[in-house]
């Protein structure tokens, strides 16, 4: 299993959840225990429920399956001062603060990042990627990959989760 894997399970798992979570607040719709209104509400609160757990259930995931060590940039200045001092100028350069590496011991070359809302951001690398000999390698990589976590945002997937299960609510209200 890769690092991205688990956010694609994670998506998957809040889906079905969600999608779960559907049928009994249709259910109380159609009762008028709960208005129109609510339930949207309601589902839109348990998606940003779903967007904040995310990098907890990340951090857990990867700490479980990958024994990921979980370190802070001083650490790896220690070794590695260049990467350090790069990493440092491109968190500056894209407002991203407290960067943490997740390093895992695996024979797969890919970086991936996650975190909230460009806050708290964490990369999941090799632990071959902190050496010295790997330097010119690792530095483009992590760049690119600072770059493509300052871009990404997983509330736009979440706000889609949302939308399906209020189209699926208003299905079951029509059709029940």
């Amino acid at each position: 299993m890769r690092p991205s894997r688990i956010l694609k399970v994670y998506y998957l798992a809040t889906l079905i959840a969600g999608l779960l979570f559907t049928f009994p607040v249709a259910q109380m719709v159609q009762q008028h225990e709960l208005g129109a209104r609510g339930a949207a509400i309601l589902t839109l609160c348990w998606n940003v429920l779903f967007i904040m757990v995310l990098p907890l259930v990340m951090d857990w995931a990867e700490s479980r399956y990958f024994k990921a060590r979980f370190m802070q940039l001083e650490e790896v200045a220690k070794d590695n001062p260049e990467l350090a001092a790069v990493i440092t100028e491109q968190c500056k350069k894209l407002s991203i603060p407290g960067f943490r590496f997740a390093v895992i011991d695996t024979n797969s070359e890919e970086l991936f990042s996650y975190g909230l809302w460009r806050s708290n951001p964490r990369v999941v690398l090799p632990v071959s990627f902190l050496t010295a000999d790997q330097k010119s390698r690792t530095i483009p990589s992590i760049e690119a990959e600072l770059t493509r976590f300052a871009s990404q945002d997983h509330t736009f997937v979440f706000l889609l989760f949302t939308v399906v299960q209020v189209m699926l609510q208003h299905l079951l209200i029509a059709y029940t």
